[in-house]
């Protein structure tokens, strides 16, 4: 089994401008070294050692959530031996991101940031941070991959490096060759619970975004339009890899503007469409009362709305929590239908069962040999929408069906883990008894 030891990183004034010399290593980490203090977080039982990042030069540092978690006093140490007593401003456990700030007056010499939408897979980097409680060291390597998502939280967009990170980095930066922050060292993937060459950052835009929240906020307040967004997966090569609206919550910004399940994205404001958790991470940047331009594709036309976003309501955060539950696999989750829940489509060649909580239809048996198994339908799939339209029960989905008898086939857009799979079946007429 994986052991996943968590490690983030800080942040601090933003920087898009490239020094204009290349020079030596070593007098760039000399210069960005007094810019990472080692952590101890005392909470009376025990400590937890990890790395900082002093963002202003009044006292303001950016680390981990779980550096800090239950801390009942917090020491900062820089690399000239000083402590300082540090309180907690406020902790993002969406993304494991904490500031601090220093108890005392002091004058700190704060990091800068680069864009870490700018970097490449290949680009040189080097880590500060506090492995094993030895205090600052500095490790190298280069980006290895970008927009990792490690499953760690709703929001992961890591970057991947090989530059040794350790237990006790947690906090710590990750720098590009001008001494620029890059990322905050966030995870390392490995076995034995020391590093293994896979490690893993946070992007500095994440984290400057995070800290300033917590700054002006105590807490992180994120945009919210209450609607999944998933990749299609088509043979239509105008829609393949668009996104497509796979769920909506009800009295949601998204509903009440009159956007639906199966909606094509093609604009919502500026908002990036690469993939959903791009565009999941622009909507929880956007300020909440915020009006977004909406453009989708829909029955073949384009619809133009006006979206705005709100504030995550209670009862989605508490939906949010129950969804980090470990699910049970799909078989398992079959068996917990009742009878009243069941029903059988010949039309379809399959047995279906409907999840009255997350309204989508789950199949829980196929016709062996039939087109539906054919195209690769299983058993525990699911689906809430049929010919682009939100379907909420049995005599919903019966009535589509019977529509579609008249042109022979119908579309299921199965929802994936991070996909919209549109799958179109020929209907099969069903025996009717004299």
């Amino acid at each position: 089994m994986k052991k996943i030891c968590a490690i983030f990183l800080g942040l601090c004034a933003f920087s898009t401008d490239a020094l204009a010399d290349s020079r030596a290593l070593e007098d760039v980490i000399a210069e960005v070294n007094p810019s990472v203090v080692s952590i101890i977080a005392d909470n009376n039982n025990e400590q937890a050692l990890g790395a900082g990042i002093i963002i202003s030069a009044d006292g303001y540092v950016v680390t981990n959530a779980h550096v800090t978690e239950g801390a009942k006093k917090i020491a900062l140490t820089t690399v000239d031996d000083e402590v300082f007593e540090a309180e907690l401003v406020g902790a993002d456990e969406k993304t494991d991101i904490a500031l601090l700030k220093a108890v005392q007056p002091v004058d700190f010499k704060p990091a800068t940031f680069a864009d870490s939408e700018n970097i490449r897979v290949g680009n040189a980097v080097f880590a500060i941070g506090n492995p094993f409680g030895l205090g600052n060291s500095v490790s190298s390597g280069i980006i290895s991959a970008k927009e990792r998502d490690i499953e760690k939280g709703p929001y992961d967009n890591f970057i991947q490096t090989d530059s040794a990170i350790n237990q006790g980095n947690s906090g710590g930066p990750l720098f590009n060759m001008d001494g620029q922050i890059i990322g905050m060292n966030t995870a390392i993937f490995s076995t034995s619970g020391v590093d293994a060459g896979v490690g893993f950052a946070a992007p500095s835009n994440t984290v400057r975004w995070v800290a300033e929240q917590l700054k002006q906020n105590g807490k992180v307040v994120r945009g919210w339009l209450g609607m999944g967004v998933q990749k299609i997966r088509s043979t239509n090569a105008e829609q393949k890899n668009k996104l497509a609206i796979a769920s909506m919550t009800e009295d949601s910004p998204a509903a009440k503007a009159g956007l639906q399940v199966g909606d094509v994205l093609e604009k919502v404001g500026d908002l990036s469409l690469k993939t959903p958790r791009h565009f999941s991470l622009g909507v929880a940047q956007t300020p909440p009362n915020t009006k977004l331009p909406v453009e989708v594709l829909r029955d073949g036309e384009i619809v133009k709305l006006e979206v705005e976003t709100a504030t995550v309501a209670a009862k989605e955060v508490l939906k949010e929590k129950s969804n980090d539950a470990e699910q049970p696999d799909k078989l398992t989750l079959v068996e917990q239908f009742s009878p009243e829940q069941m029903g059988a489509f010949p039309e379809l060649n399959m047995t279906l069962a409907f999840d009255e909580g997350r309204q989508e239809f789950v199949v829980t048996y196929i016709v062996p040999h039939s087109e539906a198994q054919e195209k690769g339908i299983s058993v525990g799939d699911r689906f809430n929408t049929v010919n682009n339209r939100k379907v909420f029960g049995f005599e919903d989905l019966r009535i589509l069906i019977k529509e579609s008898l008249n042109i022979g086939k119908v579309v299921l857009q199965f929802i994936g883990e991070d996909t919209v799979d549109s799958i179109t079946l020929n209907l099969e007429m069903p025996y009717e008894s004299n």
